[in-house]
């Protein structure tokens, strides 16, 4: 039998470890988000937790305009 489920991005995790629990012949997986989203989901968690690097906004242009300066 063939199934389509839509899953909330905010419980995937869980449904794919419910998923998991099954044999791998029992169940197929084809996820249709795109290639970047598991990049994207990490980052914005770094920005969450406050791990994440940043630069203030006119800093960055300070150091952009230095650069095109030399």
């Amino acid at each position: 039998m063939t199934m389509t489920i839509t899953v909330n991005d905010s419980i995937a995790d869980k449904v794919m470890a419910f998923l998991n629990t099954f044999p791998k012949e029992a169940v197929k997986i084809e996820q249709s988000r795109p290639w970047y989203a598991d990049e994207v989901k990490s980052r914005i968690e770094e920005y969450k937790s406050g791990k994440m690097e940043t630069v203030p906004h006119n800093e960055m242009w300070k150091q952009i305009e230095r650069q095109i300066e030399a």
